[in-house]
């Protein structure tokens, strides 16, 4: 009797475990790459992918580094740029092969000729702002032949003549705030250039009207005390942005770009410190910085009513700051984590 019960125990302990043990082996992980390097990837500020490739503005590093990611299992340092023109590089815009790099420290726009990726070179700079003083230059973006930074210590945007890439030139600037926020963002919609400011008492969305690159002028600005820094994607007519210091993600209505509105706000303990967002369909996906070290998942499918879905969060990720997508791939860039880190983003759901 006492064999057959044995027996019996011994069977339905089977039964239970062995599925276990099963399930726990089946867990999805997201990861499908990686690259950690304390050099090349020293100080990730942002991602932008072109083609088969990353390109990643490194901050503390001062260089602009690009990597091959034509096998997102095994992303590759192709190159890396530095030059004693670039302290540490921030913002990034594209023009085919040409790029336009920020330096933050002494406020220049650098000029890059990347037909060859493995062999960046330099073609111009000119600085931005007031010659022979520190500044902080942040963000660009680029069409039509001209560049427009975002200066945060002259509370500037300033328009750039890149027509010639060997001989910049500023042609325009506008104050788009007179308290003690300054400009950090740039996005560019119509005729118009969004502007999010930092580091204030408060912060705001600013709207330039640039159809005049020589002569622009601040038409609108939005305010809210969730705002501390606008930094997105836009999906539609809507700007999917986070706020760092609020641990929220902001999106505002811009069907009139000249007037956009904050149409909702989803302010989350969870979202800590977002630095980045980047969305498509009805995911937004923002990276965790100081502390989170790693990437929230929002739904948005309605974008008035935003929702927190989850988060994945891996030491290999500190510090996470930029971000971007490609298909199911999503590509993090971790600033304290030097690393370039590739994600399945459906398996971040399971």
């Amino acid at each position: 009797m006492l064999k057959t019960l044995f027996a019996m125990a011994i069977a339905l302990s089977s039964a239970y475990l062995v599925p276990s043990v099963a399930i726990a082996q089946s867990l999805p992980t997201p990861f499908v790459g990686r690259l950690v390097d304390p050099v090349f990837l020293r100080g990730i500020e942002d991602v932008h992918l072109e083609g088969d490739y990353a390109f990643l503005p490194c901050r503390e590093g001062k260089r602009l580094t690009i990597c091959s990611i034509e096998d997102p299992a095994n992303p590759e340092v192709v190159s890396s740029f530095t030059h004693p023109d670039l302290d540490q590089a921030t913002g990034l815009a594209f023009n085919g092969n040409t790029l336009y790099l920020n330096s933050l420290r002494n406020h220049r726009l650098l000029v890059l000729d990347a037909t060859d990726k493995s062999a960046v070179r330099l073609l111009g700079s000119v600085t931005v702002g007031e010659p022979g003083t520190e500044g902080v230059l942040y963000k660009v973006a680029y069409r039509d032949g001209y560049c427009y930074a975002a200066l945060q210590n002259e509370k500037r945007l300033f328009i750039v003549d890149v027509r010639d890439a060997r001989r910049p030139v500023v042609v325009g600037s506008v104050v788009v705030t007179t308290e003690d926020d300054g400009p950090f963002s740039v996005l560019l919609r119509d005729n118009y250039a969004l502007t999010g400011t930092l580091f204030g008492s408060r912060n705001r969305l600013a709207v330039v009207d640039v159809e005049d690159p020589a002569n622009p002028r601040l038409v609108s600005q939005v305010l809210d005390p969730v705002i501390t820094v606008v930094s997105g994607t836009v999906v539609g007519d809507f700007y999917f942005a986070a706020s760092s210091y609020r641990n929220a993600l902001l999106v505002f209505d811009i069907a009139d770009p000249a007037n956009p509105k904050l149409a909702a706000k989803l302010v989350d303990n969870r979202l800590i410190m977002p630095n980045r967002c980047v969305a498509s369909g009805d995911r937004a996906y923002l990276p965790l910085g100081q502390g989170g070290d790693g990437v929230a998942v929002v739904n948005i499918a309605d974008p008035r009513k935003p929702k927190f879905l989850t988060s994945f969060r891996d030491p290999v990720m500190k510090k996470a700051y930029g971000v971007a997508l490609r298909g199911d791939l999503l590509f993090v860039g971790a600033r304290d984590g030097n690393s370039l880190v590739v994600l399945d983003r459906r398996k971040l759901e399971q």
